[in-house]
């Protein structure tokens, strides 16, 4: 038998979504080796687990932990990675975003919500330079009608965010 060996993860993000990220990657016990958190509760979650946590993917520290990371992960992550910093993961970066297929950047569940569009969904894409362009690995989709606000969507959401990160682990899991 063929034995799996864990996965070495730099991530950033922030608020539930993140936290979700988080503790998904955590729970098939791939190593984080630090995070970039734009929320109080990511902080409060990697301090408590001994992760060194960033302000910033520029961060002295950070940096280093990307040179020695397969891949980094971005959960609600709210910085733009540049090509030079993504060269340095094993994997390059996976940037975890709701409505992937249709609304780009900030936003995108605020923005689905004003236009009354309930097809929701949690996508995952390599990350580039450009925002939200590159090229996407998987994306589940769940319809969101009835939702009556934000919060109402990204609950619904939330499991969807679990399935995709566990998706996209399974695929570097067959390129260790």
């Amino acid at each position: 038998m063929k034995e799996n060996r864990k996965l070495k993860i730099c991530f950033m993000g922030g608020n539930q979504a993140g936290l979700i990220g988080a503790l998904t990657i955590l729970s098939k016990e791939h190593q984080i080796l630090s995070a970039v958190s734009f929320s109080d509760d990511v902080s409060s979650l990697f301090e408590r687990l001994g992760t060194p946590v960033y302000e910033s993917v520029e961060d002295e520290g950070f940096t280093r932990d990307l040179k020695d990371a397969d891949v980094l992960f971005s959960v609600h992550g709210r910085e733009i990675v540049s090509d030079d910093l993504l060269k340095f993961p094993r994997f390059g970066g996976v940037n975890v975003h709701p409505y992937l297929y249709k609304y780009k950047g900030a936003d995108p569940v605020g923005t689905a919500l004003k236009n009354g569009d309930f097809k929701a969904s949690v996508g995952a894409h390599v990350m580039e330079s450009a925002v939200d362009e590159g090229e996407v690995l998987v994306e589940d989709f769940t319809d969101a009608s009835g939702s009556s606000s934000v919060t109402d969507i990204y609950n619904r959401l939330y499991p969807y965010y679990c399935s995709v990160i566990l998706k996209v682990l399974e695929m570097y899991d067959g390129k260790k």
